[in-house]
């Protein structure tokens, strides 16, 4: 039976059946924002005890950790050695899971401890879902794919009122991705080839303290797959489930 994407009300998380699913944890990043005169505590429990949570309300039995676990690059911050190898030791005595490297994870594979499964930067394919961080090109699998998750870009929306005040909100992007321009890319022999819908997620950055891109105004995207993307069509929905609307309305085009 396929797999439908569920939102989680009010968490950059997607539930695919027993799936969970999140992306750019960014562990470590208090170490950066300290060296920038920036002091927060500790975020690193903080981030279990949310994703616990999720486990347990959603009844998740694998735990689809989508790239940039780690934050501190090219290498590995003193902090990231000592917090990251009890956090997944401790996630995977919860759930199976699976982890995507992004383009912040450097080295992580020498932290990781205990029964994880260490995926390559192409991400993979679990029936019609295919996982990958959002930096790089996945594999032909995804021609079998009839979802695309992503994170990397951390999407929000911006708004702004009639005085000038702005602020910014994470958001859900959800598009459609050019089925001719996919088959061409990956130069498929089979002409007469029929690929699936395939529709592109992107979720918000499970960090707090990483920022965002405004899909609305920003005009770039450093997501390979973005480029063949139907943006005009793209949609935007605040993490509460509450619909924005059509990025092409709400601003400038992607």
């Amino acid at each position: 039976m396929p797999l439908e994407p569920k939102f989680i009300t009010n968490e950059p998380a997607v539930l695919f059946g027993k799936t969970l699913v999140i992306a750019d944890l960014h562990i470590g990043v208090e170490y950066e924002l300290y060296r920038s005169g920036i002091r927060i505590p500790k975020q690193t429990e903080k981030l279990f005890a949310r994703i616990k949570k999720l486990i347990k309300t959603t009844k998740a039995d694998r735990l689809v950790l989508l790239g940039d676990l780690k934050h501190f690059i090219p290498y590995l911050s003193i902090q990231e050695i000592r917090e990251i190898p009890k956090f997944i030791e401790e996630l995977a005595k919860l759930v199976k899971v699976d982890i995507v490297p992004g383009n912040h994870d450097g080295d992580l594979k020498k932290l990781l401890t205990g029964d994880v499964e260490f995926h390559d930067t192409k991400g993979f394919r679990l029936d019609n879902v295919y996982f990958n961080h959002g930096h790089s090109w996945p594999n032909k699998d995804i021609l079998d794919s009839e979802y695309l998750i992503i994170g990397h870009l951390h999407p929000c929306i911006e708004f702004r009122d009639k005085l000038g005040f702005r602020f910014i909100e994470q958001a859900w992007i959800r598009l459609n991705l050019d089925k001719r321009m996919l088959l061409s890319h990956y130069k498929s022999h089979e002409t007469n080839r029929k690929v699936k819908v395939l529709e592109v997620i992107i979720i918000p950055a499970f960090s707090k303290f990483v920022g965002g891109r405004p899909f609305d105004t920003d005009g770039q995207s450093n997501s390979p797959m973005i480029r063949l993307a139907d943006a005009k069509n793209a949609r935007a929905y605040m993490l509460d489930g509450t619909e924005i609307g059509k990025l092409a309305k709400l601003g400038k085009k992607m």
